[in-house]
């Protein structure tokens, strides 16, 4: 397996705090999938998981040598949980033609958060 890039973000949690008391469902809809949005409110912290998807999506943008001003649909890029509720990366669309486009073949997550900050590290490998 070969490294194609990493990628890091760190993310205020009030600022998502503040996001999500403002705009509510509609906020959250423009940049996270339903399934990432009913996970975050099923949780105690919404703001929390919420500012750590987001840095996982910058992440992974970074991981893949992207900038994040294009046309790209930020749910295309899904934090999902295996069946032992860890989290990992899912590129959907145009985020996984940009992967493919970069030569990763699959993407790997770390995340962590607290009440202050969340952050995301992805590293985006290839088979090769």
């Amino acid at each position: 397996m070969d490294i194609v890039g990493v990628g890091t973000d760190l993310v205020a949690v009030a600022r998502f705090r503040r996001l999500i008391d403002r705009g509510g469902r509609r906020f959250l809809q423009r940049w996270f999938s339903p399934a990432e949005i009913g996970y975050c409110l099923s949780c105690s912290e919404p703001a929390q998981h919420a500012a750590a998807r987001f840095a996982a999506k910058e992440a992974t943008l970074k991981s893949l040598h992207v900038c994040s001003d294009g046309p790209l649909h930020w749910a295309n890029i899904e934090v999902t949980r295996d069946a032992h509720g860890l989290p990992s990366i899912e590129a959907h669309g145009a985020a996984w033609e940009l992967a493919k486009s970069a030569g990763a073949t699959a993407l790997l997550l770390s995340l962590s958060h607290d009440r202050e900050y969340a952050t995301a590290t992805v590293i985006a490998v290839s088979a090769t």
